[in-house]
């Protein structure tokens, strides 16, 4: 999935050049060489031992890198040694089976590759009209879509130009992509959502027993060919919200309760529901062209928080989904499904509950975010079912849970000072 090109350095070391040694004390050599041995043995066993042996306590759980997985986007923080399993036994089992789900989600949500018996994004894509069966995890992400009435994940076509757009290195090379520079690209993409918005024209449809078929009408399917298109869904930005639910409820299954995961993209499911430890995450604010850690938002136990913002703030990872101009002008990848436009209403969105995960959490805030002006009344709704909202502006950090507590509020003493304020639901 990564489009970056690794460079390459074709320079070679230079011939080691060989000195004779002249041969003297053999006897003395041979005894210093045994000495160095058995100190080289033992240090290669002490290394081998702490290699294999954990420690209790938080530690960053790594997926094995022998296979391509989505675990280079993810941070998996799991506590280890408060279960019945000794800690080194606990890190061995909670890091194969967080590799097997690194490897299983990365496959599932590819839409650019196929793999041997995985009826992914990729194969669905390539089979219109077919009845396929999937993975439980597509087909509860397909209902849950569906339930909201979400249609983002057809607007496949406009990704792949917005993929473009990202990719671009300077501002001249834009204009191709960019549906506010090039009118081609807005005419294209006006056809293209009038396409997505249809049910009657595509359409993921759920047939039982994880079984589904994507409904492509023949008027649609004219169209993609003309314009030489083959994908028809992709879950683009959203993806890791669904991601990071499948880890964190596979893992919680397996009974593995003590751990948290998180995205690069913001979106983090805290599975803690056993402990009364103390969890701390950052609410920052975009004014201008400042980022502030505004203040700091305090939990306990399970949690899943939804981030969503209007700029990098990753630099790794944060090309895939934002483009900034000389100029400071940020086109990102929150795309509206009317017109094929990325729209934020706020700079700065925060939404968290203790009972829904983070895909249901972003289907709710998504119709709130995603538009030209910010309704924060429309928040009131999602936090009637427990989803929570923070969001800042006017240096006032705005919340609509009661009971949250926020601390480390910032101030630099220079007239930059936020202050927390509860608005109700």
């Amino acid at each position: 999935m990564n489009r970056a090109a690794r460079d390459r350095d074709d320079r070679h070391p230079k011939p080691v050049k060989r000195i004779e040694l002249l041969e003297k004390y053999p006897k003395a050599r041979l005894a210093l060489t045994i000495v160095l041995i058995l100190v080289g043995v033992c240090a290669l066993g002490y290394s081998l031992v702490s290699f294999m042996t954990a420690d209790s306590g938080w530690t960053t759980i790594e997926a094995d890198s022998s296979e391509a997985s989505c675990s280079d986007e993810l941070v998996f923080q799991y506590y280890l040694g408060a279960g019945e399993l000794s800690a080194t036994a606990e890190k061995k089992a909670v890091s194969a089976l967080y590799t097997e789900l690194a490897r299983s989600a990365y496959q599932l949500f590819h839409t650019s590759q196929g793999f041997g018996g995985v009826h992914n994004l990729y194969y669905i894509n390539r089979h219109p009209n077919e009845e396929i069966e999937v993975d439980d995890m597509l087909y509860e992400a397909f209902s849950m879509l569906e339930k909201y009435g979400n249609r983002a994940v057809y607007l496949a076509p406009v990704y792949v130009q917005y993929d473009n757009l990202f990719g671009c290195h300077d501002d001249v090379e834009t204009a191709a992509f960019d549906p506010y520079q090039n009118e081609e690209i807005t005419q294209y993409f006006a056809e293209v959502t009038s396409f997505a918005e249809d049910k009657g024209a595509v359409d993921v449809q759920l047939l039982g027993n994880n079984t589904v078929r994507l409904y492509v009408s023949d008027a649609y399917l004219r169209y993609a060919a003309e314009n030489g298109f083959s994908d028809y869904i992709d879950f683009y930005w959203m993806k890791n919200a669904f991601i990071v639910d499948y880890i964190a409820d596979t893992m919680k299954a397996n009974g593995f309760v003590m751990g948290s995961v998180s995205s690069y993209d913001g979106f983090v499911r805290n599975i803690d529901s056993t402990s009364d430890m103390e969890y701390g995450f950052n609410l920052f604010d975009r004014v201008g062209g400042s980022v502030y850690q505004a203040a700091v938002m305090r939990y306990r136990q399970a949690m899943s928080i939804v981030y969503l913002r209007n700029y990098p703030a990753n630099g790794s990872l944060d090309w895939q989904h934002y483009y900034e101009f000389r100029n400071g002008e940020i086109r990102t990848a929150y795309i509206d499904v009317a017109d094929g436009y990325c729209r934020s209403a706020v700079n700065n969105l925060v939404a968290y509950s203790q009972e829904s995960g983070c895909a249901e959490i972003l289907l709710q805030v998504m119709p709130v975010y995603i538009r030209d002006y910010f309704a924060p009344e429309k928040l009131a709704e999602p936090a009637r079912e427990g989803i929570y909202s923070i969001y800042c502006e006017n240096n006032q950090i705005l919340y609509n849970d009661a009971a949250l507590v926020l601390t480390d509020l910032y101030d630099d003493g220079n007239g930059v000072r936020y202050r927390a304020v509860y608005s109700g639901n």
